[in-house]
């Protein structure tokens, strides 16, 4: 008989084996006791939780022989043909490649047919959010209006992509990843139905590594158990996942606890001549001092670190996890990471805010004072038009416009400003803003100016009269 990969062989075959989606197995446990099955529905989550398991888990509830039932019996030809996915009345589609609207088409005209063996027709359309916008519109009206005994269940990693006009004729189930301790549960009780020692802390590596995904824990278990020869130890759960050793991780900390550059230094050398990963390592150091800080923080006590240490880590932590960000797109990652380290020598020049204070040092807030700044850019550079501006602003248009036309001459000790006699009043009043703004004081000095006589000009329609009509003009009011 050939092998069957753990993931396959313990993938849950009821409701009751489902892990770590207890709100959405009550639902629809309750839906089908209480007759409330929904025509269509969206399981929406990341992978590995369960989306096409309870997918098919549901169609053996509504097609099971011994009737609908949350709790189908297994046993039976449907139950056994939905489990292998032979059932002629269960339809799994891959909306990765079977996107366009001629596949939607096909799945419409097949609706319309009575189911060969069951109750009901499920139709299970994976990666849904990968269907075009017209094989989305094509499907819209058979969501809202389903022939009977017909079901829809849309997969997607990627709610957001699943247009508004199709959430609202389903009812959406949110897939939140299980626990940790919940996942580590399952991989013991893989390992125990199948005899195989195992180490407590390497299955905690698989349950990280596996981020959540509960198929994913099982197929790395399965890979361990090949590479560990039938063990699953930590020495193999770590050379599988290139993780570094926990005692090469323990003595970094340590160095780490004790701010000692030097060796820290080495360690990342030894290990990149090793080969190893240091965006790996980097990212089991960050996670470490991470599980440190909880710990300290929630007043458990920690294998290296202490409370004293608690304002050094969060600062380490902020240095290394941007050191991590920028290690993964840089060519040579090792240098950010030593650069990383070398920063910890400045921690004891780190300062609170209160110490400063207190030794009456001035602290700076960041604001800008806008007169100081102002003030010291007269003594530097003295724009004329970018004065006129900001007087402006803070006079008035009517003082803007009069220092444009005005004669502005700049003496020894003073700057004189010449504009006609009945404006001087005007920029009088305002004398405090133009001192303000210009880097000398301010001399209003007014001019008589001469009216000269304008010349109004002739509007074109008495011309064209006085020419059509061979005429003269008589007199001229002036207005």
């Amino acid at each position: 008989m050939a092998y069957e990969a753990f993931a396959r062989k313990y993938r849950p075959k009821n409701f009751e084996q489902i892990i770590g989606q207890e709100a959405v197995v009550k639902t629809l446990k309750n839906a089908i006791d209480m007759d409330r099955i929904s025509h269509a529905y969206i399981f929406a989550g990341s992978r590995g939780l369960g989306k096409t398991t309870i997918s098919r888990i549901l169609t053996k509830s509504l097609n099971c022989e011994k009737g609908i039932t949350s709790r189908p019996c297994g046993q039976c030809e449907n139950c056994l043909e939905i489990d292998k996915g032979s059932f002629p009345d269960m339809y799994e589609i891959d909306a990765a490649s079977n996107r366009g609207i001629d596949d939607i088409r096909a799945l419409r005209d097949n609706v319309n047919y009575a189911p060969i063996k069951g109750r009901y027709k499920v139709y299970i359309i994976d990666e849904a959010h990968m269907l075009t916008r017209e094989a989305f519109n094509a499907l819209l009206k058979t969501l809202e209006e389903p022939p009977p005994h017909n079901i829809f269940i849309l997969a997607t990693t990627e709610l957001h992509k699943i247009p508004d006009t199709i959430r609202s004729r389903c009812q959406t189930f949110i897939f939140k990843p299980p626990t940790i301790n919940q996942i580590k549960e399952y991989l013991k009780r893989i390992l125990e139905n199948e005899n195989i020692e195992y180490e407590e802390e390497a299955l905690e590596l698989l349950v990280q590594a596996s981020e959540g995904g509960v198929r994913d824990s099982a197929s790395l278990l399965d890979q361990a158990v090949t590479f560990g020869k039938g063990k699953v130890t930590v020495k193999a759960v770590e050379e599988l996942l290139g993780l570094i050793p926990v005692t090469v991780i323990n003595n970094f900390m340590k160095k780490l606890k004790e701010k000692d550059i030097k060796e820290m230094i080495k360690i990342t050398e030894k290990l990149d001549s090793e080969g190893y990963d240091l965006s790996v390592f980097w990212k089991q150091i960050n996670d470490e001092i991470h599980r440190s800080l909880v710990k300290i923080s929630l007043g458990e006590s920690s294998e290296i670190f202490s409370k004293e240490d608690i304002q050094d880590l969060i600062y380490i932590q902020t240095v290394f996890s941007k050191a991590l960000l920028e290690g993964r797109t840089f060519s040579n990652p090792k240098n950010v990471y030593q650069l990383a380290i070398l920063k910890l020598r400045y921690i004891k020049n780190l300062v609170s805010l209160k110490e400063l204070y207190e030794k009456g040092i001035p602290v700076s807030t960041g604001s800008i004072k806008e007169p100081k700044e102002e003030k010291q850019s007269k003594k530097e550079e003295f724009d004329l038009q970018t004065a006129i501006l900001r007087i402006g602003r803070e006079a008035g248009g009517i003082v803007s416009a009069i220092l444009k036309k005005a004669a502005i001459k700049e003496t020894e000790d003073q700057i004189v400003i010449t504009v006609e006699k009945n404006l001087t009043d005007t920029l009088q009043e305002k004398i405090d803003i133009l001192n303000k703004y210009f880097p000398k004081p301010v001399k209003i000095e007014g001019k008589e100016v001469k009216q000269e006589r304008k010349t109004k000009k002739r509007d074109e329609a008495v011309d064209k009269v006085l020419e059509l009509f061979k005429g003269k003009i008589i007199s001229y009011k002036e207005e």
